[in-house]
């Protein structure tokens, strides 16, 4: 098959989520960044790595599927254990429907979060970057952030308090009260840290600290909202009344006097009966989701019918391909002849008729290199003689007649 084409039976995804392995063993399952390089020029196409605090998934474009076993062995051998056998492996129409079910927020630790848009295009893009992906894949990732925005226009799945961090705060001010009287400390000053801080201001809340183990870190973030910033002291961050941790931590910790500490760590840091985690808080969205089960079922039937236009959308890519192809096929053969042509006329200038004559095998020689194959084709299939016979009624036996001129222009 032309590798400019796309065929959906190439596209696969290997999953792991809160939902497989358990919240708490997730990150074992995780890709780090200088491991990817491991991966390029593995496989003969293209990967996409996803990780959240909900999935750790890739997405892989395979020109040649039986390639999928190169990669889990891959996989396993950095990971130095068989990873692969816990993972839920999707080929197919199978694996970009997950990722249009993934864009839409229906996969989510908080059903119909927005965050999941920015972290499909970041994902699409760092590996575009890092030269692993390419075509292949961005057609399939735009297609799924088209779907998952067209999801939340026309349903209510996003509607309320969707996600993770937003369910943590609103926890917190159901069992706390008002958050701007209460001492808050932030232990991250990470991509989740900088949410939390940027929510948490948005609240109303005042004296927040923010904690990090580099302090320009937690300083920066800090200034940016009139917060305070320490370098990480566990028994400082003991001093507050309510806690969200997002660090990673070689062992477990107790902080005993918070009145509330919520850990979104992966895995948790802190233990103790004052500690929310993120599987406590994923009992809560299972709540919330009765309330969306018609939402839901909404968004799986848009989505349902977003797969055929996909499907719909990669032949009208692969037509264009085609196109683009047998076009270029052309210019070559025109340029080719123009210059030999050209050539032969420098030698006749004066004699006209030899001239005329040079000019008449060029286009003969042009039509017979481009047709030659065609023809060829046709006497080896007899079903391609509709396709030609469709050809010669808009041509109109050598003429585009006016109303096929005009159905031409317009398309």
């Amino acid at each position: 098959m032309n590798r400019e084409l796309i065929d959906i039976n190439n596209y696969a995804s290997i999953v792991y989520t809160y939902k497989t392995v358990g919240i708490s063993k997730l990150y074992e399952h995780y890709i780090k960044d200088q491991e990817l390089e491991v991966f390029k020029g593995l496989i003969d196409g293209e990967i996409t790595v996803v990780q959240t605090c909900n999935r750790a998934e890739t997405y892989l474009y395979l020109y040649n599927t039986d390639e999928l076993t190169k990669f889990l062995e891959k996989l396993d051998e950095i990971h130095g254990k068989p990873i692969s056998n816990n993972a839920i492996i999707l080929k197919g129409e199978d694996a970009v429907k997950h990722l249009f079910e993934v864009a839409a927020g229906l996969d989510s630790l908080a059903i119909g979060e927005y965050e999941i848009l920015r972290q499909l295009k970041e994902s699409i893009e760092k590996s575009k970057k890092l030269g692993l992906s390419n075509e292949k894949l961005d057609f399939l990732f735009k297609s799924a952030i088209r779907v998952g925005r067209r999801v939340r226009n026309k349903t209510e799945i996003s509607k309320g308090k969707t996600g993770v961090y937003a369910l943590a705060i609103d926890y917190a001010k159901q069992r706390i009260g008002s958050l701007s009287t209460s001492q808050i400390g932030i232990v991250g000053a990470g991509e989740i840290g900088r949410k939390l801080a940027l929510m948490l201001y948005n609240e109303g809340a005042k004296n927040v600290t923010i904690f990090d183990r580099t302090y320009e870190k937690a300083e920066e973030i800090a200034k940016k909202y009139g917060f305070n910033a320490e370098k990480l002291d566990f028994d400082k961050v003991n001093t507050k009344d309510i806690v969200f941790v997002a660090i990673y931590y070689d062992k477990k910790l107790r902080l005993p006097n918070p009145k509330l500490v919520i850990d979104l760590s992966v895995p948790n840091v802190i233990e103790g009966e004052n500690v929310i985690t993120l599987e406590d808080l994923r009992e809560i969205s299972e709540k919330i989701l009765e309330a969306k089960k018609a939402s839901f079922r909404k968004a799986e039937e848009i989505i349902t019918i977003e797969i055929e236009n996909f499907k719909n959308e990669i032949i009208k890519y692969n037509q264009n391909r085609l196109i683009s192809s047998f076009m270029r096929k052309i210019e070559n053969i025109r340029e080719q002849e123009v210059e030999r042509a050209y050539e032969e006329i420098l030698k006749h200038i004066n004699d006209k008729e030899e001239i005329k004559g040079i000019l008449e095998k060029m286009t003969n020689s042009m039509l017979k290199k481009i047709f030659s194959p065609i023809f060829e084709k046709i006497r080896k299939n007899e079903g391609i003689v509709n396709y030609i016979n469709q050809i010669f009624e808009i041509l109109d036996n050598g003429n585009i007649s006016n109303p096929k001129t005009k159905e031409t222009e317009k398309e």
